[in-house]
């Protein structure tokens, strides 16, 4: 594993409380590092015997006094979660008493671990790669099943496994390549066969990215954008859909300034719905910025809900966002249709929705609208298990370079500058698996974690 750049605090021994914070039945604290055993023993007042074996025990403050009746165990590494010596201790639920377990942990030597240091320490002890780092977070964000099964699926080694075997073919073709170079005057490898390995290679790769963006919606969520003139009742919408109150509903025109952000599951597909600030023409700064940050939102959003007004029929302001919204995957939905009945042909289907936010009426149409939309984005999402962007980048630029090698072979360029291509394209490969790394990317892929795993 080569180490671009790595400031080394693997050494110490870190801690912290591996369950939500709260009140609750069982309360975790974990720790890892090589003097976890040591201060567990200290605490406990007895040895560990054996690992893996639950025992119980008083667990004592550095006072002598009596904090809490607990379970432990522990784990030596590398036959550990991170690979090094590691224990736990399983308390009775509740923010004072974990919280003094950890406190006894810090007393004795060990650190407050950071976000996502104990899966970081699993990938620098060779227990996981990147990839798998990445569907662990998943696993505990998931959404949807469809997600989670992706999730479950790549930590038991799937997309590791496919990058894997293009790696494998990739050090095939180059070998052929360096025998050709090396050995020129005594084995020369017919360059038609260097070419259909790289074509097959790049066949392979096109056929796991032919579904990758329908893997990321699946995994991350399908983005909904709500946007339409003020006070045509967006908030009131989004409140609808969530079946909660999150947006502020006036009738005062532009109460929403900022982009407010929500999840929802609709026919187990999960959306990331946003609402946003009414579109207009105006002089207002803070307004204009509301607006500026609407238009961007609607342009990254992979459907937007284009909500007009029933009762004051198609406006310049419409005409205005219209405009903006033309080229994107939009339905047009005509609100207030309760009190009001100036509606026209709107969306380029001509299958325009017609709901009341208020009263819940057409919102059945509205869904089944936003799933039958979506569809196209999600189906057979399940056929890739490419479920980060960052995944999606590097295999990018692998295919990139492939194609570039491909190029260059059939142009009858020396075989020596091919492999040039090629050995890009394997560098790219271990920066996905993170067979090489910076801080920087640990350090990005990592911040999403809580503390505690």
């Amino acid at each position: 594993m080569e180490i671009l750049e790595n400031n080394d605090d693997t050494r110490d021994t870190i801690v912290a409380i591996a369950t939500p914070p709260g009140v609750g039945a069982i309360g975790i604290v974990r720790a890892s590092g090589p003097h976890s055993w040591r201060i567990l023993e200290d605490c406990v007042r007895k040895s560990i015997e054996a690992e893996r074996r639950v025992v119980y025990g008083n667990f004592y403050d550095s006072d002598g006094n009596i904090v809490d009746e607990v379970l432990f165990v522990g784990f030596k590494g590398p036959r550990s979660y991170t690979g090094e010596d590691m224990v736990e201790v399983f308390c009775h639920g509740g923010i004072l008493v974990t919280q003094k377990i950890l406190e006894e942990f810090i007393k004795r030597g060990a650190r407050l671990a950071k976000n996502g240091e104990f899966t970081r320490r699993a990938f620098l002890n060779g227990k996981i790669d990147l990839i798998k780092a990445e569907a662990i977070l998943q696993i505990i964000e998931a959404k949807s099943e469809e997600s989670l099964k992706l999730a479950v699926e790549n930590l038991k080694g799937k997309l590791s496994g496919e990058v894997s075997a293009i790696r494998k073919m990739l050090i095939d073709a180059l070998s052929k390549i360096e025998v050709t170079i090396d050995y020129g005057d005594d084995i020369e490898i017919p360059r038609e066969e260097i070419a259909q390995d790289v074509e097959n290679i790049v066949k392979f790769l096109s056929e796991k990215l032919a579904h990758a963006d329908k893997g990321i919606h699946v995994s991350t969520g399908v983005t909904l954008a709500i946007v339409g003139k003020p006070n045509v009742g967006k908030s009131t919408l989004l409140n609808r859909l969530l079946v909660e109150d999150r947006a502020i509903v006036t009738d005062i025109p532009g109460t929403t300034r900022d982009v407010i952000r929500g999840e929802i599951k609709i026919r187990g597909i999960h959306f990331v719905i946003s609402d946003t600030a009414g579109i207009r023409e105006t002089n207002d700064v803070v307004e204009k910025i509301g607006i500026d940050r609407a238009i961007r939102e609607a342009s990254q959003s992979d459907v937007v809900l284009f909500v007009l007004d029933a009762t004051t029929g198609f406006t310049k302001d419409d005409e205005y966002i219209m405009n903006i919204i033309q080229d994107s995957n939009f339905i047009a939905v005509w609100n207030k249709t309760d009190i009001g009945n100036k509606i026209s042909k709107v969306s380029k289907d001509g299958d325009d929705i017609y709901i009341s936010a208020s009263t819940g009426e057409g919102l059945r149409a509205l869904e089944d609208k936003i799933v039958e939309r979506v569809k196209p984005l999600v189906e057979d999402g399940h056929l890739s298990h490419v479920t980060t962007k960052r995944q999606l980048e590097h295999l990018k630029i692998v295919q990139q370079h492939l194609k570039k090698a491909l190029e260059a072979i059939k142009s009858g360029y020396p075989v020596d500058i091919v492999s040039i291509d090629i050995r890009n394209a394997l560098s790219e490969l271990d920066r996905l698996l993170g067979t090489n790394f910076t801080d920087d990317l640990l350090d990005n892929i990592f911040a999403n974690f809580c503390v505690g795993k």
